[in-house]
């Protein structure tokens, strides 16, 4: 006796079961957009320099700062004329040309003086607070000459404001007041 089975014929479907919405995916695609939107609008914030006119060296009134910009660059550019002080053939030789290059900071310091906010407001105030931080990095570098003469292998020390060297807070001010020729000279 044999036995025949008979199968029963199963459709064959080509569609897949659909998917189901569960909370895990929303929660993921939720998450996924939200750090899309940010990291395009962080994008954003920075190539469009929003950082820094939000910082609070920024400031109010920015008419005054081309035509600083220019003074610094005019010193820059008289600095560029001196031997680098690190191609001194003596400690003494380097010293002079610190000692001079500073000289001329501080001129620039004194022409700043002239155009920049007077009074009582914001921008002065912290203007003047720049300027400030500027002569104490004066004074380091020619502290730093002096020591040079007396030791050739002295190391050049810049005093720290806010836990770093004080030409950061130097530097910060000029980029983001559009003075980039007025950050801190890096001559020695």
């Amino acid at each position: 006796m044999s036995r025949t089975h008979h199968a029963t014929p199963v459709p064959i479907d080509d569609e897949e079961p659909p998917r189901k919405v569960t909370v895990g995916k929303v929660i993921a695609v939720v998450a996924f957009l939200a750090m899309a939107v940010f990291w395009a609008w962080a994008f954003n914030y920075q190539l469009t320099n929003q950082g820094e006119k939000d910082m609070l060296d920024r400031l109010d009134d920015l008419a005054w700062t081309p035509a600083a910009d220019d003074i610094c660059q005019l010193a820059h550019d008289d600095i560029a004329q001196l031997t680098p002080a690190h191609e001194a053939k003596d400690a003494d030789e380097r010293a002079d040309t610190i000692e001079v290059a500073t000289a001329r900071v501080e001129q620039m310091l004194v022409q700043l003086e002239q155009i920049a906010p007077t009074g009582d407001s914001r921008d002065a105030r912290i203007t003047r607070l720049w300027i400030a931080d500027y002569r104490v990095f004066l004074a380091d570098r020619l502290a730093y000459a002096d020591a040079i003469r007396d030791d050739p292998q002295a190391r050049f020390v810049v005093t720290e404001k806010y836990g770093s060297h004080i030409t950061k807070p130097i530097d910060r001010f000029a980029r983001v007041n559009e003075m980039e020729a007025c950050m801190s000279p890096g001559d020695v």
